[in-house]
């Protein structure tokens, strides 16, 4: 052979093994994006409240917090503007479709997740499902102890794991809680358990404070990272949010404040519901004074009516006691190595490539764990790197302390595949650069950063462009000094978007029997005036008994009780009901055989404010009005302490009153509010509205309503179709509204503002995709500067 020929082969030869090794590079790599203008050099500024400095995707708490990780973050799921679950090609998640299967006996549902490929963190390196089984099994570790609750889904297993015992021991444990305990005058009394010893029974419940301790720590934790805006407030006055977060005293009695366990005197002292008092200032209130207080109130009654009332989470006080007896008593030799329910995979995906998949197996069938299993992808080489301990397969340290002790020195700097690359936290002041890799592009503009603000100032720093983007309490006042566009608001502008919640009136069925009444009640309220009288611009009326925002919430719904004002309406149901009107007396008298017969029929409704100062006080004025054209006196009485006497409405002498529901969450599931069989929910909240006295004591209309709602809602809880759930709910609002206890008022809204001189307003969200699930800025990646 030539030395030519032996020349050209070898270059063949080269050329060829260059081509092999490029089509077998599996592992993309980050290429710097070159930017232009202002969104190369300038930063965009957002506000922040207080920062607890915990930037962990297991173990941020407070909402502020949260924001900050979530940047830096990739989930497995999106949830999108609606609440809903979608994954896909173009959404900002890890994957790229899923599936629901139900068993035929509906005992078991199987969550198929398909994994994207050439998705890598920001620091370059891939994900992979092991980074998911890695995350899931931090979430699920016996130590864990951030604000998930991913753990509490009926993952095949994970009981066991979490708990580290038997399925043997978890029996014997469910046996001693379905047997559940008794108050005796202030003293545990426990009731019998087939099987289970007295022994057994008092060694398990020995648990129960320090079981306790961990619940009203989690009411602590909610409030904190829910409610910090009512810190000097009336609800806790007197101090700021940044001495309450640098204080477990302070933040002991702003929950109990908030949960209505106590309260700060003028003195500045702080009385518990007990009736004792502490200095702020150098006492000690920790969450085990919290539980004194709760038993205190309740006694040992565990029920959903009882402490449950109280519970912040997904966890009760017998979740917390289960596993606070199985750590010291109850834990397997050995331990339990992994979740049954949990496997990985490669496989033929839907799309018709080969990818790897995370299968996860439920007992049941739970439309509400679809939220949960959304999961932040965390990168396991860096959470873990420098750690001296042994690791199992899924990178973890079950049951270590100083495990979850490491993970914990890494809350300063997280990381992750998000748009977003955290460089540091200083001088109250996060900054972050462009994740060039990011899998939906590289974000246009290069700095990002979160300014901590004081709560109340949003408006004034943005106003001196100290932020570029804020989100300050919502009134006409700001409204309309930027539509003025005087001075400093020139260069703003404004976002409306619903709140994730809703004002009504409630009328107690025990106290208002007659169902024609109730209806004659709601059709003389003008449920308009909360919004021209009192938001105006900032709410919408709302005419179901649900958050306008949810996805289940029927399009466009008809008024059940259109208004009208000259009373005849209600005169006519009042008249069907046996009320006889009196015209020499001009009144309506209560009909014959009622307790008051003969009387004026008198009907009281309660603010907790005065009626200026409340969305449904004009309301309430009008109906006086109205119902007065008929002979029907309405009067209207003023009582602070409302909100706590809905449990036990009838008996504390509330026949109606207004107040509004708070964050609904992202399913529409009416359990909870509206399930009226008293057998099958124990919550407190159908008390108020008399639901359980109706189940029983209702006329036959009301009595199948009721059971056309309860099993609408059965229903709704069987199936994870949409569409299906969507119908489902449609007829069961039709319900809930048409019972005349829960009358619908308005939808407030809140307000986002920005600098339009800075940010470019084309490329935020806008309109009708602006919703409480995402903000303006929730693309993040694909905002820019002028």
């Amino acid at each position: 052979m030539s030395k030519k020929k032996l020349t050209f082969s070898l270059a063949i030869l080269l050329v060829a093994l260059m081509a092999f090794m490029t089509g077998c590079s599996k592992t993309p790599t980050i290429k710097s994006v070159e930017r232009s203008g202002s969104n190369a050099t300038n930063p965009l500024v957002l506000s922040t409240g207080t920062l607890d400095g915990k930037f962990s995707p297991f173990f941020a708490t407070s909402a502020y917090d949260m924001d900050v990780q979530a940047m830096t973050q990739l989930g497995l799921l999106y949830y999108n503007k609606f609440g809903a679950p979608e994954a896909g090609v173009k959404a900002p998640c890890l994957a790229s479709d899923y599936s629901q299967e139900i068993s035929s006996d509906k005992s078991t549902t199987t969550y198929t997740f398909w994994l994207k490929k050439d998705v890598l963190f920001s620091d370059g390196k891939p994900v992979t499902a092991k980074d998911v089984l890695f995350s899931i099994y931090v979430l699920a570790d016996p130590l864990y102890d951030g604000s998930s609750t991913y753990y509490t889904m009926k993952i095949k297993g994970i009981n066991e794991y979490r708990l580290q015992t038997s399925a043997e021991i978890l029996k014997t444990v469910d046996a001693i809680l379905d047997a559940g305990i008794s108050d005796n005058n202030g003293s545990i009394a426990y009731n019998a358990a087939a099987g289970i010893s007295n022994d057994q029974q008092v060694k398990f419940w020995s648990y129960l404070d320090q079981a306790g301790a961990k619940f009203a720590q989690e009411i602590v934790d909610y409030v904190m990272a829910k409610y910090t805006k009512y810190i000097g407030s009336d609800y806790f006055p007197g101090y700021k949010a940044d001495q309450v977060s640098a204080s477990k005293t302070l933040q002991t009695a702003f929950g109990m404040a908030m949960w209505g366990f106590g309260e700060v005197a003028d003195n500045g002292s702080f009385k518990d519901s007990m009736g004792k008092s502490y200095d702020l200032s150098k006492d000690t209130i920790g969450a085990d004074i919290y539980w004194k207080n709760i038993l205190d109130s309740y006694g040992y009654d565990l029920s959903d009516a009882g402490i449950n009332a109280e519970k912040a989470g997904d966890l009760s006080v017998q979740d917390y006691i289960k596993a606070e007896y199985i750590k010291n008593e109850g834990q397997v030799s050995g331990g339990v190595k992994n979740i049954s329910g949990i496997t990985t995979g490669n496989a033929k995906s839907p799309d018709g490539s080969k990818r790897d998949f995370i299968k996860i197996v439920l007992d049941g069938v739970d439309p509400t764990a679809i939220f949960k299993m959304g999961v932040e992808v965390a990168p396991m080489h860096y959470y873990t790197n420098g750690f001296t301990g042994k690791l199992n397969d899924y990178g973890v340290a079950t049951g270590d302390k100083a495990f979850m002790d490491f993970l914990k020195t890494k809350n300063d700097k997280p990381l992750g595949a998000g748009p977003y690359a955290f460089q540091n936290y200083t001088d109250k002041v996060v900054t972050y650069t462009a994740n060039d890799g990011y899998l939906l592009g590289a974000p246009k503009i290069k700095t990002l950063r979160y300014k901590e603000i004081t709560l109340g100032a949003e408006l004034d720093s943005a106003k001196t462009g100290e932020v570029h983007f804020t989100d300050p309490s919502a009134s006409n006042t700001i409204i309309n000094d930027i539509t003025g566009g005087q001075g400093d608001y020139a260069k703003l502008a404004y976002t409306l978007v619903d709140n994730d919640g809703y004002g009504y009136i409630g009328i107690n069925a025990q106290a208002v029997p007659e169902f024609k009444v109730r209806k004659a009640l709601a059709h003389a309220m003008n449920v308009q005036l909360a919004v021209d009288n009192y938001y105006q611009d900032l709410a919408s009326v709302n005419y179901r008994t649900m958050t306008k925002i949810l996805w289940a919430y029927p399009e466009n719904p008809n008024n059940l009780f259109p208004y009208d004002g000259s009373g005849e309406t209600s005169k006519k149901l009042f008249l069907e009901s046996g009320y006889v009107y009196d015209a020499a007396r001009k009144i309506m008298a209560y009909p014959a055989g009622h307790p008051k017969a003969g009387q004026q029929a008198t009907y009281k409704f309660t603010l907790p404010a005065a009626a200026a100062d409340h969305p449904a006080g004009t309301i309430l004025l009008d109906l006086q009005e109205v119902m007065a054209k008929i002979g029907v006196k309405i009067d209207i009485e003023i009582d602070q302490n409302l909100l706590g006497k809905l449990s036990t409405a009838y008996e504390s002498g509330i026949v109606g009153w207004a107040a509004a529901w708070g964050s609904g969450g992202v399913d529409p599931d009416m359990f909870q509010v509206w399930y009226a069989d008293p057998s099958k929910n124990q919550s407190t909240s159908p008390v108020a509205k008399g639901l359980f006295w109706m189940f029983k004591n209702g006329s036959d209309e009301e009595k199948a309503m009721l059971k056309e709602m309860d099993e609408l809602i059965d229903a709704g809880r069987a199936t994870l179709d949409t569409e299906e759930r969507r119908t489902i709910y449609k007829r069961a609002l039709e319900l809930s509204t048409g019972l005349a206890v829960e009358i619908p008022t308005y939808q407030r809204k809140n307000l986002f503002v920005y600098n339009k001189n800075i940010i470019k307003a084309s490329s935020l969200f806008s309109g009708a995709d602006v919703t409480p699930f995402q903000s303006p800025i929730a693309f993040i990646w694909n905002v820019e500067l002028n």
